[in-house]
């Protein structure tokens, strides 16, 4: 199936950020953004998510890692 991953190559979850997602065209700031990695064996991202809020990006990574068994490396910051 295209578009599909395999978990099997799945060796960790990055939780990392925040990135800059833009400009926010209302009041002229940047807006942060956090990036929820599933990585290989090397720390090749295989799949990424983008998340609005240090505290959606911590939750997610760690749902992810605890529902598929792999380490969560947290390399994020709060804005």
């Amino acid at each position: 199936m295209e578009g599909s991953i395999d978990l099997q190559e799945v060796m960790c979850i990055i939780v990392d950020g925040p990135y800059s997602g833009g400009i926010s065209a209302d009041i002229g700031d940047e807006i942060p953004e956090w990036v929820v990695a599933l990585c290989d064996d090397d720390g090749s991202d295989i799949e990424t998510h983008t998340c609005a809020t240090y505290e959606s990006a911590m939750e997610l990574g760690k749902l992810l890692a605890r529902e598929m068994k792999v380490e969560l490396v947290i390399e994020a910051m709060r804005a």
